[in-house]
């Protein structure tokens, strides 16, 4: 064991060959395994699709089973992100919707992921001003699209969206569906073609039988070619949306329209759903609502989670059918006609927190059902003897993201060997510091665990801050023009920076006084300029092999690297030149995070051992944080007590950028390898999940219309 152990060492050449080698294998396997779940065992085809509605490019993935032919005709949904991040995250759902035979078309929003920014949207936001919680931001562009596949039923279509992504998917669905039944279509035709007036109470009555009664025989005929040309276009309306984290905006209210002369009230003319966490304290009171009760007809009555709600506008009044797990259009056709008239209502609970609710077994477990039900699918037909169906509460998507984890986390083995074997050469000699910690200054085990407990302290209460932000009042524009999220991180880092930097002196000064000297010069923070250009310039080296192991990684099996909110995907050309300014804001901070930690290293114990600890303490405000959250909320909490919904991420970022920093250092014993690593893998980490989806209009760029990647 001892001898295999020193064939893996960073300390030799060969050791390093043979890391990197691993790593390689470890990313090839788990790539090919997680494209196994992905693909549902390869019965999935997954391409990634192009299209350009509006002079600008969207990205998304397009689902479906493999050996589909334009002789199919399958139910399709469209799937949408929330802010802040990009198709990536809701990839799990996509997925299990595909499994169970649909058309999936997983959609980075307009300026997320790697998707264009048009000068104008759908909804008209773009370079007069954006708001991107206040349009389709894509998704009619999106659904268009998904019109073109000869494959779709066309009257089999549903959407779903989580937090932003369901606002997107709520603009789509009003500005497809509208709020007039099919009746007032009707209706509407006989009062504006043939000039037939109504009463308020004629207009409820069916407009067949008025046409029936009214017009004579050449004038039925121009009736029915009309009713038909309405019964298509009514038809192939979005069937059925589900909004994940969301409190339903606009389309939950009842909306004035106009029907033969008189003004009355409507619904939107879509069957949806809300499932929301229970912890998604901001969304839990919408049953309770005054307007839920009013556009769901409940009178004084709030509406009961998780019962099938029939809409009926025209009398003001809903019917409870039954329990969503219970009720079936198979054996139900009160509830099969509802669908079909886009009238039913459904909301439902459990037991998640906001960002937890795309990466949760239950909700993807009611959003299938949900499905199931509107689009009569499940692995074929509804209820058909030659259907497949998969149990809607069978969700395996979290083995795929497991496998993502070990891919990423091999990619930083691989740039820690990579590291290790490029300073052996001979260019590279020079990023080795050549002073070492001074053995006169004993090791302080006092002052070690009072800053490592004062650290934990201050990471937990900044951690708790930050989640407290209003991010939306943060600067963006279009040298940050990233989602105001992102400030989270340097505002974070800023904090840590500063308390390092006090750490420094007092360790500084108390060595000095006591021994004479500290360690100080240890950091080789005074390299000379060449020097410290060559660290840089390894670390942009190292970034650029890690981004190539993700082409490959992407090529091979569309894969990438991500676990839950955190994630190294691919960037836009126009996203790099945009890396190198947020790097360099950050680049300061974890240059003092970076001497802080490595200030005093520990001797008495193995390395690996120390830079667990290292790692450990340094990450343990954020984790106790996330897990004192988790356990309240758990316990019966009533409200949140820190709102993790945009900062999960940390939970990996934290420890991931400890670890580079403490190896670079164990490798160069210097700092600005490590800063400048971290610097540029955290902002890469950064700009593909988040784009320039921002409350500033970011078009495209010559870089990006140069490259065309």
């Amino acid at each position: 064991m001892g001898e295999n152990m020193k064939k893996l060492t960073l300390k030799t050449k060969e050791g390093c060959w043979r890391l990197l080698a691993i790593f390689i294998v470890i990313i090839l396997l788990s790539g090919f395994v997680a494209r196994m779940i992905s693909s549902s065992g390869g019965s999935v085809k997954i391409s990634r699709v192009t299209y350009d509605s509006r002079g600008a490019t969207a990205n998304a993935d397009l689902y479906y089973p493999a050996g589909t032919s334009d002789k199919d005709s399958l139910p399709a949904v469209l799937v949408a992100h929330g802010g802040g991040v990009s198709k990536g995250v809701v990839q799990g759902m996509a997925e299990e919707i595909a499994r169970r035979g649909y058309v999936v078309l997983c959609v980075d929003a307009y300026g997320s992921g790697i998707s264009e920014q048009p000068k104008y949207d759908e909804g008209g936001q773009g370079i007069d001003g954006n708001t991107p919680d206040a349009s389709p931001g894509g998704m009619i562009d999106a659904l268009n699209f998904v019109r073109t596949l000869n494959f779709v039923d066309q009257e089999r279509i549903g959407m779903v969206g989580h937090s932003m992504g369901s606002r997107r998917t709520v603009y789509a669905a009003i500005m497809d569906c509208g709020y007039y039944t099919l009746n007032d279509l009707l209706i509407n035709a006989l009062y504006e073609e043939f000039g037939q007036t109504f009463t308020l109470e004629e207009i409820s009555m069916d407009a067949d039988a008025l046409a029936a009664e009214r017009l004579n025989a050449d004038k039925l005929v121009y009736y029915n070619a009309i009713k038909e040309e309405c019964e298509e276009y009514y038809n192939t309306r979005l069937k059925a949306v589900c909004l994940v984290g969301s409190n339903a905006p606009l389309i939950g209210l009842l909306q004035t329209v106009e029907v033969g002369g008189h003004e009355v009230q409507r619904n939107c003319q879509v069957n949806f759903a809300i499932v929301n966490g229970s912890y998604d304290f901001g969304y839990k009171t919408y049953p309770d609502t005054d307007t839920t009760k009013e556009a769901w007809y409940t009178g004084e009555d709030s509406v009961v989670p998780e019962t099938w709600y029939i809409i009926d506008d025209y009398n003001a009044t809903s019917t409870q059918v039954g329990a969503y797990t219970e009720v079936s259009v198979l054996d139900n056709a009160e509830l099969k006609a509802a669908i079909d008239n886009r009238s039913t209502r459904l909301i439902c609970f459990n037991p998640e927190t906001h960002s937890k609710n795309f990466f949760s077994i239950r909700t993807t477990s009611d959003m299938l059902r949900y499905f199931e039900q509107t689009l009569a699918y499940n692995g074929g037909e509804l209820g058909s003897a030659d259907a497949n169906p998969v149990d809607t509460g069978s969700v395996i998507f979290v083995w795929r993201e497991m496998f993502n984890l070990i891919a990423m986390l091999a990619m930083v083995g691989l740039v820690i060997s990579a590291a290790a074997l490029l300073v052996k050469n001979k260019f590279f000699v020079p990023c080795i510091g050549s002073n070492k910690p001074n053995p006169s200054i004993p090791f302080n085990k006092k002052r070690y665990w009072l800053f490592n407990g004062i650290t934990v302290v201050v990471a937990f209460a900044t951690m708790y801050y930050i989640n407290g932000m209003n991010t939306r009042e943060l600067l963006c524009n279009k040298i940050f023009p990233l989602s105001t999220s992102w400030w989270m991180t340097p505002i974070y880092l800023a904090v840590l920076g500063v308390m390092s930097g006090v750490f420094l002196v007092v360790e500084h000064a108390s060595d000095k006084k006591r021994f004479g000297a500290s360690n100080m010069a240890s950091l080789n923070f005074n390299q000379k300029v060449p020097a410290i250009i060559k660290n840089i310039f390894l670390s942009i080296i190292l970034v650029t092999i890690a981004y190539a192991s993700l082409m490959v990684l992407e090529y091979l099996f569309n894969e990438d690297y991500r676990f839950w909110m955190a994630s190294f995907q691919e960037m836009r050309a126009e996203h790099w030149s945009k890396v190198w300014i947020h790097a360099l804001f950050m680049f300061p901070s974890f240059l003092l995070i970076g001497a802080s930690v490595n200030y005093s290293v520990r001797t008495d114990i193995p390395e690996w051992k120390d830079t667990l600890i290292t790692v450990v303490m340094n990450s343990l405000g954020v984790w106790l944080l996330c897990a004192i959250n988790f356990i309240l909320l758990k316990a019966g909490a009533t409200s949140i007590f820190s709102d993790f919904k945009l900062t999960y991420g940390f939970v990996f970022f934290v420890p991931l950028t400890l670890y580079l920093t403490r190896k670079c250092y164990k490798i160069t014993h210097n700092i600005w390898l490590g800063a400048a690593l971290c610097s540029l893998m955290l902002t890469w980490a950064l700009f593909p999940s988040q784009g320039y989806h921002s409350f500033s209009y970011m078009g495209q760029t010559w870089i990006g219309n140069f490259f065309n990647i």
